[in-house]
């Protein structure tokens, strides 16, 4: 086994050798690593665009087309295409289960039902995806992906894996529960205690109100519909998912000791979420419509009880409120790490406060491998990837930096961001002289008394001393990244720090004013070394 203590997770920050890694990330489409030609592809396009690390599927099927007869080929070309580019890449297990269903599963599964059985939905009625009460097709997966992670530990340099997915958004989609002749026996047995035992500890919830509810009924049982009510199937489910998936996680960590989470299909039932349930991709607020049983906010405790091996539960955020959804996972293992998010604008703003206000550990983009140079938001997507690059090295450097990451809109404009002497960001003072359609979008680090980083587009940045007493700026330098050191591009004075008081940071982009007449330096770097004094 290859031990790597220089791949964790502390005070919900990646590490790497030691010091904090900020995963800029992006994940490959679902065919982006099937064969070496499409893996070259996504990995030079992921050099394109500025991603540091590939979230890059990797199937069942291809590893072990025979059973037992294992094809590492197309991982050697992953690691391959990640060492020549200076990339890093998180590989996707895509096992038993990707979206819920068993698409990626070899041949030699997929058509074996009597061995590895599937899901019914009703009796008689099965779907593609294979049951997580088959022990046959839960070991084979698990040799399976030991032998795929002992590969890893043979060929890793210590650096390019920072850590795995097991499985991909798992869950019974078509019905809140499994309805095999597997399942209907496990459902006839009593609740583990370790089950009831989690879901009450957890004291919230959807589950926990269930349980209690069903625990002051007259007739309470200890069976499964008994224990839980409305929410017995989901609770079955997640159970029966979590076991499963901790089954394959451990395997696999004996072979290779690296950070492995579960990521979940988020659904739509939170009030607070105002997701649209309407829309077939917005979660669902079903089991069933969304996937019954998977890593969801309130089946966290059955999977953090029955799945030890995982070290988080990442959402897949592309619908709903994404900074109460974000906030909440983040509760769960005090680790916040969103393998899938919406590549455009939206994503970029969602990047932002992610990193800089909710305390992500890293972000990916899905699909940026089909985005192309001449798209409206390509450069959008690419300079955000490059300035939280730049976030990334202030953080390694200040590892204790306090951070506000923000989005302005026209709805708030301006925000205070600091105790005590504070710095005022704004998007409205900047629109006369450069007019954007676009959300402003940053993040400031203080890591001094008299010492900030501001990285961003599309606002202006004054500091105020308290009772909002005017300050200046000391210095103000424009940086840039080149080969992992800072350079400074210029020092900025006179009209771009606005006579003292207003830095102004342009968005991508950004053309002239028409109507202020003086021109303006609109190909600022983005990233400003700032400090201010009082006089």
């Amino acid at each position: 086994m290859s031990e790597s203590p220089h791949r964790r997770f502390v005070d919900g920050r990646f590490m790497l050798r030691g010091q904090p890694y900020l995963i800029v990330g992006g994940e490959l489409h679902n065919s982006g690593s099937s064969t070496p030609f499409a893996i070259t592809e996504a990995f030079e396009a992921a050099a394109r665009i500025g991603v540091d690390t590939v979230l890059t599927p990797v199937a069942w099927e291809s590893v072990e087309p025979e059973e037992g007869a294992f094809d590492f080929s197309l991982v050697d070309a992953l690691l391959d295409a990640a060492r020549t580019r200076g990339l890093h890449v998180i590989p996707l297990w895509f096992g038993t289960w990707k979206n819920g269903m068993s698409t990626y599963v070899p041949t030699w599964v997929k058509t074996n039902p009597v061995r590895f059985p599937r899901i019914e939905i009703a009796p008689g009625i099965s779907i593609d995806a294979i049951s997580p009460f088959s022990r046959a097709a839960r070991d084979a997966d698990a040799r399976a992906f030991a032998a795929f992670m002992r590969h890893l530990s043979e060929h890793d340099d210590g650096e390019t894996v920072l850590m795995v997915q097991v499985e991909n958004e798992v869950g019974v989609l078509g019905d809140s529960r499994d309805r095999s002749v597997l399942a209907e026996k496990a459902w006839a047995s009593p609740v583990p205690d370790n089950v009831q035992d989690a879901v009450t500890r957890a004291g919230s919830g959807r589950l926990n109100e269930a349980l209690r509810r069903s625990a002051e009924a007259p007739e309470s049982g200890k069976d499964w519909a008994s224990s839980f009510g409305e929410g017995a199937d989901e609770a079955f489910m997640a159970a029966a998912y979590a076991s499963y998936l901790d089954a394959v996680a451990r395997a696999g960590r004996v072979e290779f000791d690296v950070p492995l989470y579960a990521n979940a299909w988020v659904d739509a039932n939170a009030e607070s979420d105002g997701g649209e349930a309407g829309f077939g991709l917005a979660g669902g607020v079903r089991p069933g419509e969304y996937p019954s049983g998977g890593p969801l906010r309130h089946t966290a405790s059955i999977w953090r009880a029955l799945a030890p091996s995982l070290d988080l539960l990442a959402p897949d955020l592309y619908f709903g409120n994404f900074d109460v959804i974000a906030s909440e996972y983040r509760s769960i293992d005090g680790i916040l790490f969103i393998p899938e998010m919406q590549c455009n604008r939206t994503g970029v703003e969602q990047m932002f406060l992610a990193v800089g206000e909710l305390g992500a550990a890293g972000v990916a983009p899905f699909a940026f491998d089909l985005m192309s140079a001449d798209e409206p938001y390509y450069p959008d997507v690419s300079d955000a990837f490059r300035l939280l690059s730049a976030l990334r090295k202030v953080l390694q450097q200040h590892p204790d930096a306090e951070l506000h990451g923000f989005t302005l809109t026209d709805e708030t404009p301006t925000r205070r961001l600091f105790e005590g002497e504070t710095l005022e960001i704004s998007a409205s003072h900047l629109s006369e002289i450069f007019p954007s359609e676009k959300n402003a979008v940053g993040c400031i680090a203080r890591v001094g008394e008299d010492l900030y980083y501001v990285i961003g587009r599309g606002f202006a940045v004054r500091a105020l001393g308290p009772g909002g007493a005017r300050v200046g700026w000391l210095s103000v330098e424009e940086l840039e990244l080149q080969d992992g050191e800072w350079q400074v591009r210029r020092r900025l004075n006179g009209d771009e720090e606005g006579g003292g008081e207003w830095i102004r940071l342009p968005a991508i982009q950004q053309t002239q004013s028409e109507l202020f007449p003086i021109r303006q330096n609109t190909r600022l770097s983005g990233v400003l070394r700032v400090s201010p004094y009082r006089y």
